[in-house]
């Protein structure tokens, strides 16, 4: 019996981990031969939590190859789901499972006679279109999962520090070694959280699960951190912040119910996990604040509450009149029993990492900063990335570190019903197919025979992803693609200023490497000539602020029609 594979191209191999709603599995990719990521969210939970998942892929969107320290995807696509699908995965059968994944159309199986012989960038490209094409299928209306193909990395902040000691690792490193490891994650989660708040927007959920890590063997600066898993991720002026953040880690602004939905949500949390590394413990072991039904009761919240309030003690009445709302919170802060901070003397008392006196100093200042009570007195990350403690290890923010610009983040509009938001879901979804398009080349074997070293950093570019179709369906009402359906093509050409005539003979000289990359493999029939048009109309929508690009895009389009 064959191993199963997803789309015809992804062929399973274990299963990673399980979450509260889906799995990330280890697949290897049949056209480049790397190991991949792949988080699968089934039909189900798509439809239960949809608006969940339109923040997720939005954000990620938003954020796709922004910057190297926010988790990036390679893929993204929808499969259909069938009754049968739905009873095992309800029944808890892995999703790897042949019977889960179908069988994809022959159009998919790169295995099939029409890949044979082709490029692998030629094979990446057929792929490509062909899935694009699949996807176009389903409708909101359609059961269907969700797939986000992402780079595999070696484990989670949480594995690392329960291993990390030179025995641990199972490596041939020292002490020194670990702890400069341990510096550079801690930077790089600072200057990750940096880009996410200059952007508006809030993880809501920072713990060590949720940072993954890929460590280099000999180098600790090309050891990277990614943080991932933005399913609760909202923009900084977001309301529902009743109830978020693994409860480990979640600040008082959030059990007294008085958050505005800060940044500093995330710093408070960033002080918990930093105090884990440099402990292997965590730092608030408290219970749920949610009863047996899982409802939220006010006297498991106050039991939280003291547990934060017996280790960093209580705040000056003149602060909590100053930074805490009239009402029940501020009374309870005013009526609790005065107690000084212990937090110097847990971290103390619990030191495991091993580093010189001095440096401990700075690393528990570090620490001592994220852990304020209110989110007004805490530091941004910005001047977390500036800390001492990193310019002893020669990271220097603003200096010897490469900075990105951030854009702010305007959320996508999540509907009122589940069909609603699951044509989002869709949308998005295609638009990510899409944008994946231009980074398949990066993921293709290198035909010259040149390997990736196994435990350096993936590679992720630095062109942000633009926001070009929301800004076009504010003024428009529709998506590009809506309205350039509706419009025949001797209307756009006029509005495109195309060429009609003399049309060229032989592919167009492109300057530029990534258009030469993304159109010289496709095919010249049919329905996929059709659609290398269509995209194309859809890029020149884009780019009309580019005059370089747009017209090597329209030379692109006249070599492309004048083959239909």
């Amino acid at each position: 019996m064959s191993t199963p594979r997803l789309v015809g191209r992804y062929e399973f191999i274990r299963l990673v981990g399980k979450g509260g709603f889906g799995v990330v599995e280890e697949y290897r990719d049949l056209l480049t031969g790397e190991q991949v990521a792949i988080k699968k969210v089934p039909a189900r939970f798509v439809d239960q939590e949809s608006k969940r998942l339109i923040r997720e892929i939005d954000t990620m969107l938003f954020l796709h190859d922004a910057h190297p320290h926010v988790i990036g995807f390679f893929n993204m696509f929808v499969t259909p789901c069938n009754d049968v699908e739905s009873r095992f995965v309800e029944d808890g059968v892995r999703c790897g499972g042949s019977a889960v994944l179908g069988e994809a159309p022959q159009s998919l199986d790169v295995e099939s006679p029409a890949y044979a012989g082709l490029s692998s960038t030629a094979a990446l490209f057929k792929h490509h279109n062909q899935l694009e094409a699949e996807v176009a299928k389903i409708r909101g209306c359609d059961k269907f999962n969700l797939h986000i193909v992402m780079p595999l990395m070696k484990g989670d902040l949480l594995h690392f520090i329960n291993h990390a000691s030179p025995a641990g690792l199972n490596l041939s490193v020292t002490d020194d070694f670990i702890e400069q490891v341990f510096a550079v994650v801690a930077f790089q989660i600072c200057f990750g959280l940096d880009y996410l708040h200059k952007c508006n927007i809030v993880h809501r959920d920072m713990k060590p699960e949720n940072i993954l890590i890929r460590l280099h063997n000999t180098n600790p600066y090309e050891s990277t951190a990614l943080i991932a898993d933005l399913g609760l991720a909202r923009d900084a002026q977001a309301s529902d912040t009743f109830y978020v953040c693994t409860r480990y880690y979640r600040p008082p602004e959030i059990i007294t119910t008085v958050s505005r939905g800060e940044t500093s949500i995330d710093v408070w949390s960033l002080g918990c996990i930093l105090f884990e590394m440099v402990t292997g413990r965590a730092l608030f072991t408290v219970s749920s604040a949610l009863n047996e039904h899982g409802v939220w009761e006010g006297h498991r919240a106050s039991t939280q509450l003291e547990v934060i309030l017996n280790t960093i003690g209580t705040p000056s009445h003149d602060a909590i009149k100053q930074f805490m709302p009239v009402g029940n919170a501020q009374l309870y802060l005013l009526r609790s029993t005065p107690r000084p901070s212990r937090l110097m003397e847990l971290m103390r008392n619990n030191w495991r990492l091993h580093t010189t006196r001095g440096r401990q100093a700075k690393w528990m200042d570090l620490i001592f900063r994220c852990l304020v009570f209110f989110p007004e007195q805490r530091p941004t990350c910005e001047e977390l990335c500036r800390h001492q403690l990193f310019r002893d290890f020669n990271v220097f923010y603003g200096e010897n570190v490469i900075q990105y610009p951030a854009r702010v983040y305007q959320p996508a509009q999540v509907g009122t019903l589940v069909v609603e938001n699951k044509e989002i879901i869709l949308r998005l979804a295609r638009r990510a197919l899409v944008k994946s398009a231009r980074y398949t080349e990066e993921g293709a074997i290198d035909e010259t025979g040149g390997e990736e070293e196994e435990d350096s950093m993936v590679a992720f570019g630095n062109d942000p992803l633009q926001r070009e179709e929301r800004a076009f369906e504010e003024r428009n009402g529709r998506s590009p693609m809506a309205v350039l359906s509706a419009s025949t093509e001797n209307d756009v050409s006029r509005e495109l200023n195309l060429e009609t005539e003399g049309t060229p003979k032989e592919f167009p000289h492109l300057s530029d490497p990534e258009l030469r990359r993304q159109y010289a493999a496709n095919d010249l029939s049919g329905d996929a000539l059709d659609h290398v048009v269509t995209r194309l109309l859809n890029d020149l929508q884009y780019h009309t602020h580019d005059p370089e690009r747009s017209e090597q895009l329209r030379a692109l389009l006249n070599y492309f029609a004048s083959r239909r």
